[in-house]
């Protein structure tokens, strides 16, 4: 089902059976549940128990599987009631999604909204529905509301319990009850009793929160019978015909616009600051709302003003419900995430059966040695299966959930929010970085700097102050091309739009139908100079395009008062806006004064218009001429040029970031030269860097085509000798022959993702710049990165990022509006700041957990090395040393592991992402050796001593076994190692500040060193009774133990720390990685192009201005400069044409230089 889309899956019908279902539940019986748990895992095993396959029609249940294997079992439902071609209404839901049955498709296929062949559907539809029509499209959609379910809080235990590590841990309880093992045996229990609380308490909560924030409900008018009712809004139905209030109110289904216009604040869906503008679709052919989203309200968005035009009323015609609509698809989302794969977490999973299997020689040693010392066959089966309990430390879920829960407590501290405390670990692992620009690198608003008219094909000088701008084409398309509103005497709209509009003086007015007496019709907007003189008229705006970011560009129609002509003004990206323009109204110089700008970082629009025939319309220009038809043979009017400053916190961030070495990109809708320029300005590009753009054209054969051209030359200062001893600086530009990136536009980017799979990973290894990028694009680009083993995160402002915010593997929102809950960290502060302390937090929280980790593997394989060290002689540690070590000396130090800060800066050091790592391992291992070293030099030393007394085993007590002083020294020498562990397990800098920072951690293990001493050296008669310790004849040997002890915590100490973390961190390590060669496959791309001198292919490097040969013993600077320039002019004629020659030099322009616009150039 769902075919070629994002949400597409296989489908497996099945048939409830009576034979199967008797003989899988005895199998559910004799097996002890076994089957029920393994079904809470994977979902078919049930299904398959008691069910049989068949033809989908004839299912009771089916089967789904989605492209990333997950499993859902749904149930068919079948009706009496005959759909309208008279098929069965066979149907089941998925996700809130509804599917019936077709015949004549012979699969299930999903019903999301109203079923239109064009745009002039709608029209035909405006005159509403009948009572018949709307009793069938209730039965066929459901109710129009969005119903989220909250599941029973015994489901939701069950969900946790029914996990790996709560189902060991049921286990653990119930090994230690049997032998009244009971005080840490409650511990376990409280502390996962408390976890499944939490894991409960907070998922109900986001689902209530969640519920009661998508929950709405109101009434509306609506057309039906062709009569005005009003009716509550669950009522509705895809065909209805809505009645749009003239005051403020919420949408509540998705509908398309036929009538009038309404401003619309879309915050909530895409976290766009600004209202946006909707206008009544056209009557075009096909219809979807992508295409069409200027044309529909959405549900859960505001319309804060609504306004009619030729018709009395605003009417709009539902087009989806409930759960098919935007918001519930935004609703969806959530409540069915991507699954996301935490490697950390599936390591976890593997370790532990890891540890089960290592555990097997420890427990058929433990049962050899007591079956040889003729123990009790029942004593001898529990002291083997307790030996089980020993192998997997019990704690670990609580302690990770800890640690996640500590950092995220600091993330909200400074104003960041994560909904996904698990996400933070992905974070400490991020490579790259993708940013937006507008918003996110650079200032959210534009400033409008200049404008250059263009007059018969040709450019006239640059105007600055839009006050001294003449009344021409390019005037009245600043005063009309956009989507600027009045409400309650307020301008709103873009900035940009509303900045513009001041600037030129004029005045907008929204008139009634008596104020518009020199019109033939009431026009949607009138404006006009705020002070007329003779020969200005008012403008109607009768028809407005608002801009799309799929299309880069806006148009409007238009009429001046007292005429019946009509004209079309369009604004948006030169690249766009130039393909619709006639070409004999172009100037010569277009390019070159595009690229000279967009080179500086400067933001261009173009703006072109003209007049429709005379025998145009009022329905023709207000809705039946189509876009397309409007927008053609357009005349080029002029540029108007944009200042978009840089944040005061992009360049510095960027900075840190490359100095980590997490690889910075750019994705943005803006023009490429543009993104380059800013790209530059923020350090993303360096000056020695070359930047290489691809522009891929397809054939007449419908083959690719793939160029390569250098787009910037950077300079280097360099000394030069000017002759007589004397040099100064001259800016040489020159190209690093290591480092270059690839810039592409969307368009290129496309096409190579369509028709070259290797090439395009390539643009993903190399490329930094992706300009002109569609939000899809952009999404597209996210995966593409992740697919080549790149750990990804994305940073934009929720406008048009939504999609790539999701895919990321840590998506950071700096929009506070509701749609950043798709992403999974939303900041406050609007700058990339914050990227900093989210990498710092994950790389603090993954040291965290492997040193956690650690930890915990380390306790139980030295508290099991201690145990068969007893064993041996039929010894074992008592009730009261269990309780001592597993409580008092080990349960804390492991819970407060997070609470230690990320370390203040980033380095290009990351930590750990596996804990199959050969550092984490050799780490744990070398641990347990050398504990299990000096225990054995404990035992040793305790058995030469001239008053030992050996163990007399008796198996009638071997659960209560007297106090030795082998169990004394050897648990003594134990106790201290799990101090040791907390103290060298606690990772420092460069991931974590010092654990002297943390003044909590550090106060625990201070307290359980001096209170493991005191049990070492001379505690009291009931402590040593408890933990059946034995007092030895002299102090002295007590004494030694200390020593021993802290000989143990040298040498552990400088073992770890010394050797280990550094040594083999920053020696060994990387040798190895040398020796195994590439694993990711950006690696290996990486070494391929290294080796490909030839890659990219940009054409004899001997052509390019960069190789400038040495100065020779008669060099003569003004000669050499001179020369020097006209290489330059020569290439830059050989690729722009003959004017891009001064691109290199300072441009001349009246009144204008490029100090005016660079206000955040880099230093």
């Amino acid at each position: 089902i769902n075919l070629g889309y994002e949400d597409e899956m296989s489908l497996e019908g099945y048939r409830w059976t009576l034979g199967r279902a008797v003989a899988g539940w005895i199998a559910v019986v004799f097996c002890v549940g076994i089957p029920l748990i393994l079904a809470s895992w994977k979902r078919s095993i049930l299904l398959k128990f008691t069910h049989h396959s068949c033809h989908p029609n004839e299912a009771h249940k089916v089967l789904l599987k989605d492209k990333y294997m997950q499993e859902f079992v749904e149930t068919v439902y079948r009706s009496d009631r005959p759909l309208k071609d008279g098929t069965n209404f066979t149907y089941f839901y998925n996700k809130h999604v509804k599917y019936i049955w077709k015949d004549d498709l012979q699969r299930f296929v999903k019903i999301d909204g109203l079923e239109v062949d064009s745009c002039q559907d709608f029209y035909t539809m405006s005159a509403g529905l009948s009572s018949a029509e709307v009793d069938y499209q209730q039965y066929l959609f459901g109710k129009n509301s969005l119903s989220i379910e909250m599941k029973p809080i015994y489901k939701l235990v069950l969900h946790e319990v029914f996990s790996p590590f709560y189902i060991y841990q049921m286990f653990i309880v119930a090994v230690w009850l049997i032998q009244l093992y009971y005080q840490f045996g409650v511990c376990v229990i409280i502390l996962s009793v408390i976890s499944v609380t939490v894991s409960v308490w907070q998922t109900r909560k986001q689902t209530k929160a969640l519920k009661e924030a998508v929950h709405s409900e109101s009434t509306l008018t609506v057309l039906r019978d062709a009569l005005e009712v009003t009716v509550s809004s669950k009522e509705l139905v895809p065909g209805d015909v809505i009645i749009i209030p003239e005051q403020q109110h919420t949408m509540e289904c998705d509908a398309v616009l036929v009538s009038g216009d309404c401003i619309v604040n879309e915050s909530m869906l895409t976290g766009e600051s600004f209202p946006i503008t909707k206008v009544p679709v056209s009557a075009e052919d096909g219809f979807s709302c992508t295409a069409n989203k200027r044309n529909t309200l959405f549900c859960g968005t505001t319309v804060l003003h609504s306004r009619a035009t030729s018709s009395k009323n605003v009417k709009a015609i539902v087009y989806r419900t409930s759960f098919s609509t935007m918001k519930g698809e935004l609703v969806r989302t959530i409540l069915f995430p991507k699954p996301v794969h935490f490697k950390l977490y599936s390591d976890v999973m593997k370790s532990m059966v890891i540890f089960l299997i290592l555990g097997i020689p420890a427990m058929i040693y433990t049962g050899i040695v007591f079956k040889n010392l003729n123990a009790f066959v029942k004593d001898i089966a529990i002291i083997v299966i307790d030996v089980a309990t020993f192998v997997v430390p019990p704690l670990l879920p609580a302690v990770l959930t800890s640690i996640n829960a500590s950092a995220q407590k600091r993330l909200k501290q400074r104003g960041i929010y994560c909904l996904n405390s698990r996400c933070i670990n992905f974070c400490g692992g991020l490579d790259v970085v993708c940013f937006d620009k507008t918003g996110t690198l650079t200032e959210d608003s534009l400033d409008i700097s200049a404008v250059i008219p263009s007059e018969n094909a040709i450019l006239q000088p640059v105007i600055q102050d839009l006050t001294n701008l003449p009344h021409s084409p390019l005037l009245v398309a600043l005063a009309t091309c956009h989507s600027l509103h009045m409400i309650n005497g307020e301008m709103v709209g873009y900035s940009l739009d509303t900045k513009t509009f001041q600037a030129i003086d004029w005045v907008l007015e929204e008139p009634e139908s008596t104020d518009a007496v020199n019109f033939e019709r009431t026009p949607a907007r009138i404006v006009r100079p705020r002070n007329m003189v003779e020969g200005d008229v008012a403008i109607g705006i009768v028809r407005q395009f608002p801009f799309e970011s799929q299309l880069q560009r806006a148009s409007v129609v238009i009429t001046p008062a007292g005429s019946n002509r009509f004209q079309v003004y369009a604004k948006g990206a030169p690249e766009t806006i130039i393909r619709m323009c006639a070409e004999e109204s172009v100037p010569s110089d277009f390019t070159e004064t595009l690229e000279t700008y967009t080179r500086h970082g400067l933001r261009i629009l173009a703006v072109a218009s003209k007049v429709l025939p005379d025998d145009t319309t009022w329905d023709q220009a207000m809705h039946l001429l189509p876009r397309v038809e409007l927008e053609y043979d357009l005349q080029f009017r002029g540029f108007v040029i944009l200042q978009n400053k840089l944040k005061p916190e992009s360049a510095p961030t960027i900075a840190t970031l490359e100095g980590a070495s997490i690889k910075t990109i750019m994705a943005t809708g803006d023009n490429l030269l543009t993104a380059v320029a800013v790209a530059h300005d923020c350090g993303m590009i360096e000056e020695s860097d070359a930047v290489i753009e691809m522009d891929a054209q397809t054939t007449q054969y419908g083959d690719m085509k793939v160029s390569y051209s250098y787009i910037k030359f950077p300079g280097l200062s360099e000394k030069l000798p000017l002759g007589h001893g004397a040099s100064g600086d001259v800016a040489v530009p020159f190209l690093s022959e290591s480092t270059y990136h690839l810039a592409v536009d969307g368009r290129t980017f496309h096409l190579i993702r369509a028709h070259d799979n290797a090439l395009f990973k390539k643009l993903a290894h190399k490329g930094k710049v992706y300009a002109r990028m569609l939000p899809e694009q952009k999404l597209q680009l996210i995966e593409a990165l992740q697919e080549i083993g790149h750990q990804v995160g994305m940073c934009g402002d929720g406008a048009n990022d939504c999609g790539a915010l999701k895919a990321a593997h840590a998506g950071v929102s700096l929009s506070v509006a509701e749609a950043s809950v798709a992403s999974p960290f939303t900041a406050q502060k609007q700058n990339i700041k914050c990227m900093l302390d989210v990498i710092r937090e994950g790389r603090a929280t993954l040291a965290a957990t492997f040193g956690a980790f650690r930890y915990m593997v380390c306790y139980c394989f030295v508290l099991l090395a201690g145990a068969l060290f007893l064993f041996w002689d039929g010894q074992k540690p008592s009730e009261g040393a269990y309780v001592f070590i597993d409580i008092v000396v080990s349960l804390v130090p492991p819970m407060i592991f997070g609470t230690t800060e990320p370390f203040f800066t980033l380095v290009k050091k990351v930590p750990a992402r596996s804990l199959s790592n050969f550092l984490s391992i050799f780490s744990i291992l070398s641990f347990i050796v050398i504990q299990t070293s000096f225990h054995l030099l404990a035992y040793f030393f305790c058995i030469q001593q001239p008053w030992y007394e050996p163990f007399v085993f008796d198996r009638s007590k071997v659960h209560i076994p007297p106090p030795t002083h082998v169990a004394t020294a050897v648990l003594s020498v134990n106790c201290m190692s799990y101090v040791i562990a907390a103290v060298v397990f606690s990772p420092g800098p460069p991931f974590r500040k010092s654990i002297i920072s943390n003044k909590l951690y550090l106060l625990v293990v201070i307290m359980e060193f001096l209170i493991v001493s005191y049990v070492t050296l001379y505690p009291a008669d009931f402590i040593r009774r408890y933990i059946n310790f034995k007092e030895a004849p002299k102090f002295e040997f007590h004494a030694f133990l200390f020593v021993l002890s802290l000989l143990n915590f040298v040498i552990s100490y400088l073992w770890e720390v010394f050797f280990v973390q550094h040594f083999l961190f920053n020696r060994v390590q990387p040798w190895l990685r040398s020796l195994r060669g590439p694993i990711h496959l950006y690696e290996k791309i990486e070494k391929e192009l290294s080796h490909n001198s030839k890659w990219p292919p940009v054409g004899n490097p001997l052509d390019s201005p960069c190789n400038v040969p040495p100065p020779s013993p008669d060099y003569d600077p003004d000669t050499a400069l001179m020369r020097f320039s006209a290489s330059n002019k020569a290439a830059a004629r050989s690729r722009f044409g003959a004017g891009a020659s001064d691109e290199m030099s300072q441009v001349e322009m009246p009144s204008l230089s490029f100090s005016t616009f660079r206000g955040s150039r880099k230093k």
